[in-house]
């Protein structure tokens, strides 16, 4: 079978194939994944927000941590500052008396744990009493502390040192002794016992993760938690001494040195009245440790989502999309091959892709009566060239016939051509009326009207044509066209249109013959003419109705020469 008009070929839709690779299912779950990513748009989303928002609580948080610490350290280091007033307002201390100053300091020493011992300096910097009794006469001219308190005249917060006699760790402390004019004679000093504030910060029991870090205004550190043996006596590393240095309290996330990220809240030693750097950290990890877990389990939930909406997607479109649409495939491929029958079946009231197939169907019911009526036409086509074949043959012959027979009945070469000349017209004429017509016959009152046209001349009104509208085939056509021109040729030259009184009158009535069909009885007469003879011997033009055209009319012919004038009855189907 010929492919239809408009469809494409197989070679275009295999190349269309292989050109589209997204299958029906990779595209539903394409539109799945549109369909989620709004959803996870808004997860997303939230999940930015939560963190950010947690991260802002975070580092305020971290921030308020330093600013309690800072109090606190501000707090034992004021308490420090008071003690020392008292020692140095004491009579025994002012006086440099050793006993009773190293008995005074002894007592003092057993209520301050949180300081070292005590010790008394005099102008020239040497030791003149100590809470242990211990460097009496050791020069210390040269501690910063001591410069200091004696150049400022307020109390002194050192920076980190070792302490010659204890060995161990101290923050000094110093505070300058006045007489009672005022005058700076000496100084008290004292060494903030590292060890009870790092059992201070013990105290305060940390959460996992956290770090308190205090230190010096050079950034030695004098206290850590946790790790404090790592990290007491050590600098703070460069990239951090900035926040040291800085001008005003913050917040930063870092790298802390044993490792952990934290978020830190930073007092720097400018803000600091003692001239220390406080720092509290907060674990990262830790203070998102719950949001980070919602997070995974949200993200888990979201994934779990997504696969049961692609399983859905799956298995449900199958039923819905991927079936239906492989229904509207297998019905075109049927339909391509040849079964015209092939339809979707598919009711529009079901879904829209149900609609596509009825569409579908009514759109190959229109194809199939198409193809029919091309189908039809076709044949019809074939059958009329077949009668066209057959006509031409014939034409061929008849004219081959009135060749012969004009050029042997003719008196003259003249006679002979203008006989033959009027007889191919009458042809031709024929011809085209039923090319007109597409060689499916005509109207009879049409041959009539086309045959008699050249003989009418002014002589419109000598000429009497009535009869029903009927149809009459190619054949019969042509039969009658050559007939009524014999015949009104005769007239002309013979009979009742030779003389300026004769008339012609033409009539032809249907009716139904005996097997049901349409025959038509048409009569040619005319009157008023010249009396008529029978002639002697029957010309072409008589042989030509009473034989050759006789036949093909398909009934009878009869030519009557009565003396008022020749009258010509024929008999034939209608188409």
């Amino acid at each position: 079978m010929r492919a239809m008009h408009g469809f494409p070929s197989r070679r275009r839709l295999r190349v269309a194939k292989s050109v589209t690779k997204l299958s029906l299912r990779v595209r539903l779950f394409i539109l799945t994944a549109v369909a989620l990513l709004p959803a996870l748009g808004i997860l997303l989303y939230n999940e930015v927000s939560l963190h950010r928002s947690r991260e802002a609580e975070v580092h305020a948080l971290a921030l308020r941590f330093g600013q309690l610490a800072a109090l606190e350290m501000q707090g034992i280091l004021e308490g420090a500052r008071g003690l020392l007033i008292a020692v140095a307002s004491a009579h025994g201390v002012k006086s440099f008396d050793v006993d009773a100053c190293t008995a005074y300091l002894a007592d003092v020493q057993v209520q301050t744990p949180q300081l070292t011992p005590i010790t008394v300096i005099d102008a020239e910097g040497l030791i003149r009493c100590r809470s242990d009794s211990m460097g009496q006469g050791q020069s210390l001219d040269d501690r910063d502390y001591f410069q200091e308190a004696f150049a400022r005249g307020t109390f002194v917060v050192g920076r980190y040192r070792v302490g010659q006699v204890s060995g161990k760790g101290v923050l000094p402390l110093a505070m300058p002794i006045r007489d009672g004019e005022g005058r700076i004679v000496g100084v008290v000093a004292a060494g903030l016992n590292l060890d009870w504030l790092g059992q201070r910060l013990r105290q305060r029991d940390l959460a996992h993760g956290n770090a308190l870090t205090i230190a010096d205004r050079d950034g030695t550190i004098i206290a850590r938690e946790p790790f404090p043996e790592r990290f007491i006596g050590t600098r703070i590393p460069e990239p951090f001494l900035s926040l040291v240095k800085g001008d005003a309290p913050g917040t930063q996330e870092v790298m802390s040195q044993d490792g952990t990220r934290r978020i830190i809240g930073y007092i720097p030693v400018k803000v600091m009245p003692e001239g220390l750097y406080i720092s509290a950290g907060i674990a990262r990890d830790e203070a998102f440790h719950a949001i980070d877990r919602a997070t995974r389990r949200g993200a888990t939930l979201a994934l779990v989502g997504a696969c049961a909406a692609f399983l859905a997607a799956w298995l449900i479109g199958r039923s819905f999309v991927r079936d239906p649409v492989e229904r509207l495939v297998n019905t075109i491929e049927a339909w391509r091959r040849g079964d015209l029958s092939a339809r979707t079946g598919m009711s529009a009231q079901a879904g829209e892709l149900e609609t596509v197939g009825a569409d579908i169907d009514a759109l190959l019911d229109e194809l199939a009566l198409r193809q029919a009526a091309r189908d039809r036409a076709e044949e019809r086509q074939r059958l009329l060239l077949n009668e066209l074949n057959h006509r031409v043959k014939n034409t061929l012959a008849t004219v081959q016939y009135m060749v012969a027979q004009s050029l042997g009945s003719a008196a003259t070469p003249a006679q002979a051509r203008e006989s033959l000349e009027g007889r191919l017209i009458a042809l031709s004429r024929a011809h085209d009326l039923l090319t007109r017509e597409q060689w499916e016959g005509a109207e009879l009152g049409t041959i009539v009207a086309q045959a008699i046209e050249p003989f009418r001349g002014g002589n419109g009104g000598r000429w009497h044509v009535e009869g029903t509208e009927v149809r009459v085939s190619p054949q019969v056509a042509l039969a009658l066209a050559m007939a009524f021109q014999e015949l009104a040729t005769n007239a002309v030259k013979y009979g009742a249109l030779s003389n300026e009184t004769g008339e012609v009158r033409i009539a032809w009535s249907v009716a139904k013959g005996a097997g049901g069909e349409e025959r038509i009885s048409l009569r040619w007469e005319e009157t008023g003419g010249p009396p008529v003879r029978p002639p002697a011997r029957r010309g072409f033009g008589s042989r030509l109705l009473e034989r050759a055209l006789a036949s093909d009319l398909g009934g009878a012919m009869k030519l009557e020469f009565a003396v008022g004038g020749v009258v010509c009855t024929m008999e034939t189907l209608a188409a």
